[in-house]
């Protein structure tokens, strides 16, 4: 397996892809409060990244829920990543709403920082997935058409959090 990338790269592919969409320029104050908000951010994401990386097995919680004690492992291993967005992907949007308060600053004009973020980390839990994934199914050797769709309902699922989170940003 070749070298896989990092939430760096991702990072920086999202903030690509952002650019290329014509966000407003910024004053020189709004971009010095800018990129105090991105660095804060960025540590926030390298400390998530690093604890999830520091995790030696993830297991499913003992939980009432019959349904999902019956899935394989690979879709077992793709609900936590849910649950983890489900619990990460929120908090990044509350730090970055502190951040704002902190400088006294609208959420508006920058708003794009934290969308190149949070869409880092869905592309970098989404690698995680494939890659990791199949480590906990040993009755699978490559992604296959049923992994692959469990990978776009993941994608999907994450997206449709992330895009929740942004539109309480605007509203």
């Amino acid at each position: 397996m070749g070298e896989q990338a990092t939430i760096i790269d991702f990072l920086g592919a999202s903030l690509r892809g952002l650019e290329a969409s014509g966000r407003p320029l910024l004053s020189p104050r709004e971009q010095d409060v800018a990129d105090d908000i991105a660095a804060s951010l960025d540590r926030e994401l390298e400390t998530m990244v690093s604890g999830l990386e520091a995790v030696a097995s993830c297991q499913q919680e003992d939980d009432d829920d019959a349904v999902e004690e019956e899935l394989p492992p690979f879709e077992a291993f793709c609900v936590g990543l849910k649950r983890i967005g489900g619990t990460l992907i929120p908090h990044l949007f509350d730090e970055f709403k502190v951040l704002c308060a902190k400088h006294s600053a609208p959420v508006g004009p920058f708003d794009w920082i934290i969308r190149a973020r949070a869409d880092a980390f869905v592309a970098y839990l989404l690698q995680v997935a494939q890659v990791h994934g199949l480590a906990f199914d040993d009755s699978i050797e490559r992604v296959g058409k049923n992994e692959q769709i469990v990978l776009a309902h993941l994608g999907a699922d994450l997206r449709m959090l992330m895009q929740r989170e942004l539109d309480k940003l605007e509203g």
